[in-house]
């Protein structure tokens, strides 16, 4: 049986999609459609003589007051770029062209036209001015034909041509000129209709007219001559009538028309609008009545004024009307209202086992009443109680809840009753019925004030059976048979088969307020006032959305054969798709992405929640219904029309600093323009409402900015540089639009924001920085050279100290004991001992001059290489070891400083050969070559061993001290084992200033170059 169901809809789902979809249904009565007012108070103007589309999209407006041009939100009087003005205020006729030309006639005579949002006027002959223009029209050769009160004009090649008798139209009065989709081209004077024979440059009449005579196609092709209250046929071209081609370009300067979608539309019949459906005008063949119409708005509350004076359908199919009041939009809705009778309080909708359409309300005077719903119009149904429900029992049966007993219906049949439980004397004097359910197995019943009540084997089980439930505020029945019912206070039940309840709340994952909607189509969905959730195994997630908002309030969901979901919400009806739907139950994280129909789609009022039904279901026939406040609305997927129109977006103007520009004007901007305003639009009228921006700067924006409907763009704090912007646009529909941009400008630079003074800044700085670092460097050397020469006269204070007193007393006492050494005999004991004593003593005096020597800089330094020979020399005697000292290259004076550090690492090596490496030979090689100097001391010993080498002996600090003054004079030194040849120590000084060798005088510039170094 479901599969039959499935396949039923389905079928009808796709009878539906193969039905044209139209933009102003006939179908949909004439108050279902979307009717817009502008007057005077939303900015509109007055007297609307004339109307155009040109072909950029816009709207242009003729009226007794000017020209104007509207984009759907904003009404904007016509200013020509060179300045130009109008013939006159009072516009009678507009009539655009391929080109983008709009022509222009006036009600005091003249003609006009706009190019490139420049006005020229036409030129008429001296004393053959044009009159009041009446109608304009081009034909195949591209000559414009004026009907105007002067007469009837050709305009061709830049001459102005009187068209009268030598053409065979009489007269100098012309009301109306027509060029028809055959090519042919019609002309009348108020009394006679006359078609051109172009062959023979004439004008033949063909029929009678009244006065103000409208020629007009239909869409089959049939043109129609339009007198007073009736329209007539006129003869058919050779090769007979083809349907009428569309066309991107609109105008009307008159009261009728026929839109594309067959409906004739009439103003001022008498009063008011009017319409005539297909249906009627087609089959009749030569002749109709028109006075009155089929359908009609002729109430001062239905327009804004009954008085019509002109009428056009834009591109996208929308009627727009021109009043003396004002302007009119009529476009189609999405939604189509089901209205009841009377005002509607509460309202539930089911559709049986069989199809049948069943409703039941509830308005202010408490009466309730029952109804199917046919074709999409409510029928009152007979009973003799009141009724406040409908439901559908589980064998697809309807039930209806009254006043007195609960129904069970099938069709016109009543197949059960159950009379409601006996009052008791506290109870309210009615019995208001809430909530109707069946699972089955029995009928649980909610009576306002009495409670919930089970019917089940012939007998009531009042509120007490089952204490767990009070106040249910929704119910469902899963396809178990197991009935659910929500809570007002956050909480959900569950009766299992075996009668058990089974709770679920805040701990289940329930946190949407008062459960008020339970849907079990496919998912357990539940809804409260914050929110809704779904369940997944044994736990209810939060369902997301992309505006949070959406899902409150939610009291109905719909499921298309599809797969999406229309979610009935106090907000408005949100739509879901179905891979959107299903992305969102794999992943609870990401939010279900919506669209949302409200009152700009036809939604009437919001979602009924006070009632304890569904509020939303789609009927056998795959249309949608939903319950609002204000009754019922449907609508057929099959048949929704789209808007296939992409947007027309244009940029308006650019404000710089306040003063506004062209876009066509933007060049460069003065420096120092900070803040710019860029206003623009989107030329499309169904729903400008709906159009969706976005833009972005070039020059500055890496991304665009989807602003959502506004139609201004903002940028401050600019700097200098080159700029360009691009706007886009979507229509309600989703159609795109192509990117509009303005011409590429730029802002001009301050001139400290020009790259020649960001360089003139940098070298500045960097100057600057260098002049410091001069001086820094500068007081650095002071200081250096301060505590140098410090150290240096200290030292010297010490050497002659150590000189003066220690040496001088030492070596006094020498000579003391050498005379006594004298005066002994040769070779006793005792006179060896004293030789031996004073050998020590003269070895002792020695190591003294030598630190005096290292404490003095000697004014007469010896070459390095000297230094190394004599302290090798000094360092052998008494050891047997030879040395050999080679030099190689330029090797002159060291400074002072250097020399000394230099010296103090080769002697420290030589020491450290004689006195641990028991070696035989010692080689001492200096070489100096590209300003770097090597010194390698090389013996020919045992080695070092590994640890000594890297750390030095334990007590003993000539390795490191060697290793210190390397680090100090930023030379590397090397210290490593020669397999089977001994040790040897290599200094390396790269990038020295090697200087000539210096007078005494000069030793303070020898200081001054050894603190630089440093």
């Amino acid at each position: 049986m479901r599969r039959l169901k499935f396949i039923l809809a389905l079928f009808a789902c796709l009878l539906g999609w193969a039905k044209p979809v139209l933009a102003l249904d006939p179908s949909m009565r004439l108050d279902a459609l979307y009717h817009d007012i502008w007057r005077e108070k939303e900015g509109a103007p007055r007297e609307i003589e004339a109307m155009a589309q040109t072909a950029d999209g816009w709207l242009w407006l003729g009226t007794t007051s000017g020209l104007y041009r509207f984009d759907g939100v904003k009404f904007t009087p016509f200013a020509p770029r060179d300045g130009g003005r109008l013939l006159g205020a009072s516009i009678t006729v507009l009539l655009p062209r391929p080109n983008g030309e709009l022509w222009i006639g006036y009600t005091l005579g003249g003609l006009s036209v706009v190019r490139d949002g420049r006005l020229e006027h036409v030129s008429a002959k001296p004393g053959e001015p044009i009159g009041a223009t009446f109608a304009l029209a081009f034909d195949a050769e591209d000559s414009l034909w004026v009907a105007s009160s002067s007469g009837l004009f050709r305009y061709r090649d830049g001459r102005l041509e009187r068209v009268g008798a030598d053409w065979g139209f009489p007269g100098n009065y012309a009301e109306y000129v027509y060029h028809d989709h055959y090519g042919r081209l019609w002309a009348s004077d108020g009394k006679q209709i006359f078609l051109l024979d172009r062959a023979q440059r004439r004008f033949a009449p063909v029929m009678a007219t009244t006065r103000y005579p409208m020629l007009l196609a239909s869409p089959d092709g049939r043109i129609w001559a339009l007198a007073g209250n009736a329209m007539q046929v006129l003869p058919a071209p050779p090769g007979g009538w083809r349907p009428r081609p569309e066309s991107r370009l609109r105008s009307s300067s008159f009261q009728s028309l026929f839109d594309r979608d067959g409906n004739f539309w009439n103003g001022n019949c008498p009063v008011g609008l009017c319409r005539i459906l297909p249906a009627t005008w087609r089959r009749e063949r030569e002749r109709i009545l028109i006075g009155k119409g089929e359908e009609r708005f002729d109430q001062p509350w239905q327009m804004s004024s009954l008085n019509v004076h002109s009428m056009m359908e834009d591109r996208e199919g929308n009627l727009w009307v021109g009043t003396i009041a004002g302007v009119e939009r009529l476009r189609p809705n999405k939604l189509r209202h089901v209205p009841f009778d009377e005002q509607t309080e509460n309202a539930y909708l089911v559709e049986d086992g069989d199809g049948v359409l069943w409703a039941a309300t509830t308005g202010m005077d408490d009466l309730g009443r029952l109804w199917q719903v046919r074709d999409g119009v409510p029928v009152a149904q007979e009973s003799d109680q009141k009724v406040y429900l409908v439901a559908v029992g589980k064998d697809g049966s309807v039930l209806l809840g009254g006043g007195e007993r609960i129904e069970r219906r099938r069709g016109e049949r009543v197949l059960a009753t159950y009379s409601l439980p006996a009052r008791g004397p506290k109870d309210p004097t009615r019995n208001f019925v809430v909530m109707v359910a069946d699972d089955g197995d029995a009928l649980w019943v909610a009576i306002a004030g009495r409670g919930l009540f089970r019917w089940q084997d012939g007998v009531w089980h009042p509120p007490a059976a089952h204490p767990q439930i009070k106040g249910p505020t929704s119910y469902g029945r899963d396809a178990r048979g197991r009935m659910w019912f929500g809570l007002r206070n956050n909480r959900l039940l569950m009766r299992a088969e075996d009668g058990r309840w089974h709770a679920f709340g805040e701990e289940q994952g329930i946190n949407v307020g008062p459960v008020r909607f339970i849907d079990m189509q496919h998912e357990l969905v539940i809804a409260g006032d914050f929110g809704a959730a779904v369940l997944r195994g044994n736990r209810f997630h939060p369902l997301l959305a992309d505006r949070p908002e959406l899902l409150a309030g939610v009291s109905g969901l719909a499921v298309t054969l599809d797969g999406d979901r229309w979610l009935n919400t106090v907000r408005g009806l949100v739509h879901v798709r179905a891979e959107d739907w299903r992305r969102s139950m794999r992943d609870a994280r990401l939010p279900l992405r919506t669209t949302v129909w409200n009152g700009l789609d036809g939604y009437p009022g919001s979602a009924e929640t006070v009632s304890r039904g569904r509020t939303a279901l789609v009927a056998r026939d795959g249309k949608v219904w939903i319950v609002t406040t204000e009754g019922l609305a449907w609508f057929d997927r099959g048949q929704l029309w789209r808007n296939p129109e992409a947007p027309a977006v244009e940029v308006l103007a650019l404000q710089a600093d306040g003063v506004s520009y062209r876009p066509d004007e933007l060049a460069a901007f003065p420096s120092g323009t900070e803040q710019l305003q860029f206003d623009y639009t989107a030329l499309s009228y169904t729903m400008p409402e709906r159009v969706r921006f976005r833009y972005r700067l070039v020059g500055l924006d890496h991304d665009w900015q989807e602003v959502g409907t506004r139609r201004s763009a903002y940028y401050t704090n600019l700097g200098p540089g080159n700029y360009r912007f691009e706007v886009g646009a979507v229509n309600e529909d989703g159609v795109a639009s192509a990117v509009a941009s303005t011409p590429e400008f730029s802002i001009r630079p301050h001139f400290w924001q020009t790259a020649w003074f960001a360089l003139l800044c940098a070298s500045a700085v960097a100057l600057a920085a260098w002049l410091l670092y001069w001086l820094r460097m500068r007081q650095v050397q002071r200081q250096f050279q301060a505590r140098l020469r410090e150290r240096l006269h200290e030292r010297e204070r010490i050497a002659r100290t150590l000189h003066d007193t220690f040496l001088q007393s030492l070596q006094g006492l020498v000579l003391r004991l050498q005379s006594l050494a004298l005066r002994m005999e040769a070779g006793s004991p005792m006179r060896r001992e004293l030789d031996s004593a004073l050998d020590l003593a003269d070895k002792v005096i020695a190591e003294g001059r030598d630190q005096v020597m290292d404490l003095r800089l000697d004014e007469a330094v010896p070459s390095l290489a000297q230094a190394l020979a004599e302290a090798a020399d000094m360092l052998r005697e008494g050891s047997g070891v030879r040395v050999a000292v080679r030099t190689e290259g330029a090797c002159v004076q060291l400074p002072c400083a250097l020399h000394l550090e230099v010296f103090h690492i080769a002697r420290e090596a030589i020491a450290n050969a004689v006195r641990h490496a028991r070696a035989s030979l010692i080689e001492i090689d200096l070489r100096c070559e590209g300003g770097e100097m090597l010194l390698a001391v090389r013996d020919d010993g045992i080695g070092l061993d590994p640890q000594v080498q890297a750390s030095g002996r334990p007590g003993h600090w000539g390795l490191v001290g060697m290793r210190e003054r390397a680090d100090k004079i930023g030379a590397r030194l090397a210290i490593r084992n020669r397999p089977g040849r001994g040790t040897e120590v290599v200094l390396r000084l790269a990038d020295v200033a090697i200087t000539q060798e210096q007078a005494p005088e000069d030793r303070d510039a020898a200081l001054a170059s050894v603190s630089t170094m440093s």
